[in-house]
């Protein structure tokens, strides 16, 4: 692969039963990259939090909509899109996960999940959804 940047991109109706595929995206650029495990495992981690959240909350597992994840990635980083069709939300209006009225919620915690695994979080509104876009910088160069 040399310093090249390759592309990865894939569409799928909002449905659960997909996130195997858009995994297997992701496993598939990491591996192309020859990536340590524990740098693929938090990349996995990220990125299938976005996947869920982009179904679940995002296009509210409505089928009509679909979810578009693109990745570019080379051997010092990858960066993921993660495109819900959802109305949009306000990050500032996330309560704050460690908060001590919200410590026992079962959920609410991805963003802040996201923010650990990976390098870069942005959240970014647009005319037809929400992207998240993940960043992680390898701490050592792949070998590709």
């Amino acid at each position: 692969m040399g310093n090249t940047t390759k592309i990865y991109e894939l569409t799928c109706a909002s449905a659960f039963e997909h996130v195997e595929e858009f995994a297997g995206l992701v496993q598939g650029a990491a591996s192309d990259l020859q990536l340590p495990e524990e740098e693929e495992v938090d990349l996995m981690i990220a990125v299938m939090e976005a996947v869920n959240n982009a179904i679940l909350h995002g296009n509210q597992e409505d089928v009509q909509k679909n979810i578009r994840m693109k990745i570019e990635a080379d051997p010092s980083s990858m960066t993921v899109w993660v495109h819900d069709e959802g109305g949009g939300f306000v990050v500032n209006a996330v309560p704050d996960p460690l908060a001590p009225a919200n410590v026992m919620n079962t959920s609410g915690r991805g963003i802040l999940m996201m923010q650990a695994f990976m390098d870069d979080v942005e959240i970014l509104p647009t005319d037809t959804g929400t992207v998240v876009k993940l960043t992680k910088t390898f701490s050592t160069k792949s070998s590709v």
